[in-house]
């Protein structure tokens, strides 16, 4: 019975100390985001310093996620969604790089506070990237030969020994 009961208070013990330590983790960022803004009040320069990371934020996580496509469109089997997929990645890499410069001029020109005014936050430019993925996605999809189920692949290990 004594186990029994050690075993519940161990998982009492580690269900509260980590809904405990969790909460102290959040407080603990929601502090250092205080003072991080708090900052922003008596160092000129980190207002700056912070304003280009936002600038950056939409574009680093594009551009980062049209090259892992780019090199995974290497492997698909069918020529012509391979080749159309390098057209669209290219030419969404090329006007993000040149977003990307023309927002880091207009921001050094006129340190624009709101992102409305640069093109990577542009909603339709936005919009038109997210919707390029599920297409290219969604045709690399219906063009990639089915996977073999459990079943199939156990049998063919079977036959195979």
């Amino acid at each position: 019975m004594e186990d029994r009961f050690a075993k519940y208070l161990r998982l009492f013990g580690t269900i509260f100390f980590s809904l405990v330590g969790f909460i102290v983790v959040l407080i603990l960022l929601l502090l250092g985001i205080k003072l991080l803004f708090g900052l922003m009040q008596h160092i000129p320069w980190f207002t700056y310093v912070y304003k280009v990371f936002i600038l950056l934020i939409p574009s680093s996580l594009f551009i980062t996620c049209y090259l892992v496509y780019f090199r995974r469109t290497a492997k698909h089997p069918d020529k012509t969604i391979k080749w159309l997929s390098y057209c669209l990645f290219t030419a969404a890499l090329i006007a993000w790089a040149i977003f990307l410069v023309l927002d880091i001029i207009t921001f050094y020109k006129h340190a624009y506070t709101e992102i409305g005014m640069y093109h990577t936050y542009n909603l339709l430019f936005l919009f038109i990237n997210v919707a390029c993925f599920f297409i290219i996605g969604i045709m690399q999809a219906f063009t990639t030969p089915k996977e073999k189920d459990w079943m199939e692949r156990s049998r063919y290990v079977e036959e195979k020994n």
